[in-house]
């Protein structure tokens, strides 16, 4: 069975019923296209090996490796912004975009980065997440009046609604994100 890299194939558990679903919908709680049943088990192709992988619903989120090789299932929940690609993946975009400004040579940015990495699936379909290096891209920085790093901005619907300057622990992260989507 070949699945193309950005579809997930999710099997109904009521109906048999084979479901394809992209990986930016995995979070939206997806049901069976047949029988209207939420579906329960996720199957996710391995990129390295190419085995299939029976994953429950509620594991998703927990970073699952494949069974096989061991490989991550998903290989990065952050993607890179540039300037190249900033206007087109965050400011043309509905959805709520964090963006983690970071500098390669500092020491908070790297203990930012990992917990950005474990806040990604949690927030999987709701918040998509970007890191942007404000060294290569110092113009695209200076427009939001990037300073500090660590930094984050978050927009919606491209807009910046918040900009959060300096947090590192995963906890200080997901208080002030949760205050945030209370507006």
């Amino acid at each position: 069975m070949n699945v193309p890299k950005q579809d997930l194939i999710v099997r109904c558990l009521k109906c048999g019923q084979k479901n394809r679903i992209s990986r930016e919908h995995l979070g939206d709680r997806p049901f069976c296209g047949r029988c209207g049943a939420s579906l329960d088990e996720i199957y996710i192709q391995c990129l390295r090996c190419g085995r299939i992988n029976r994953i429950p619903e509620g594991q998703v989120h927990d970073l699952p490796r494949c069974g096989k090789c061991g490989a991550p299932l998903y290989t990065d929940y952050v993607l890179d912004l540039s300037e190249e690609n900033f206007e087109r993946e965050v400011l043309e975009r509905d959805e709520t975009i964090l963006v983690c400004c970071w500098t390669p040579d500092s020491d908070l940015c790297r203990r930012a980065m990992p917990a950005l990495t474990k806040l990604a699936p949690k927030y999987l379909g709701n918040l998509k997440l970007y890191r942007l290096n404000v060294i290569e891209n110092y113009e695209l920085a200076a427009r939001y009046s990037v300073e500090e790093t660590p930094a984050y901005l978050l927009f919606k619907k491209g807009i910046l609604i918040e900009t959060i300057v300096g947090i590192a622990s995963l906890a200080d992260l997901e208080k002030n994100l949760r205050a945030i989507s209370r507006r």
